[in-house]
């Protein structure tokens, strides 16, 4: 069973600012808004990385899901990781054998997800998808090619535990892929990209909490967040509650 990081998905009070900050300081641009995200009482933008996609959803209504992380976290963070599967009855097995509910779901022409409880997973919203084709993309819109960045992509994704062993070998029940570790931390490697499992900084919360986005524009992208005060002095760029790690 192959799986891929391929999209994620942060919170945003204010939809607008983000996109504002997506375009001034990572240069993305135009974005998709899905219609369909507006029965959950959200609205979104979803930008192309090369093939990997960033996603802000923002509330329109009152007593949403994202609302109420958006307060629990104090504002801007990270609401879901998506992965890819191309053996999605696979995917439901291991799921089902860990015991783990879905929070939501959706099989649509062969395109669908399914959205796993944070409760039983543990750091953030998982979502595991499949499409028709590979290099599919539905949630994107139909032209995403034509907007993407070339030679980006999004690679891995910072999950932040109270206990980060035993988060990690959940997510290994649940995935299938085993856990290494170097550079002190438990890591998990996807077909494309991987995820970290990491120590709670100071009094937060657990969460996806950082981002790796390999960029041959890294040095450009370090000066625009370097004029808008967001570069941190290891290179880093605090950006939509996360810690946006160029590589």
């Amino acid at each position: 069973m192959k799986l891929r990081l391929r999209q994620i998905a942060l919170a945003v009070t204010n939809l607008d600012a983000a996109k504002l900050q997506a375009s001034e300081i990572l240069g993305l641009g135009p974005a998709y808004q899905d219609p369909a995200i507006v029965r959950y009482g959200l609205c979104n933008a979803v930008y192309a990385i090369g093939s990997t996609f960033l996603e802000f959803v923002s509330p329109i209504t009152e007593n949403t899901t994202v609302g109420r992380l958006l307060n629990k976290q104090g504002g801007d963070c990270g609401y879901m990781v998506i992965l890819q599967t191309d053996a999605a009855d696979a995917a439901r097995a291991r799921i089902d054998a860990a015991g783990v509910r879905l929070a939501d779901q959706l099989d649509r022409g062969g395109a669908g997800f399914m959205h796993l409880h944070p409760k039983d997973v543990g750091g953030t919203l998982l979502s595991i998808d499949y499409m028709p084709q590979w290099s599919d993309w539905e949630w994107a819109g139909p032209d995403w090619q034509r907007s993407a960045t070339h030679g980006e992509a999004i690679t891995g994704v910072g999950i932040s535990a109270l206990a980060p062993e035993t988060m990690a070998r959940r997510w290994k029940e649940i995935l299938g892929r085993p856990i290494e570790h170097y550079d002190h931390l438990a890591r998990m490697r996807l077909d494309e990209g991987e995820l970290r499992f990491e120590p709670l900084a100071g009094c937060g919360n657990e969460g996806f909490h950082a981002f790796d986005l390999h960029s041959p524009r890294a040095a450009q992208l370090r000066e625009n967040a370097a004029r808008h005060g967001c570069l941190t002095a290891d290179g880093n760029i605090e950006l939509f509650g996360m810690t946006l790690r160029l590589v």
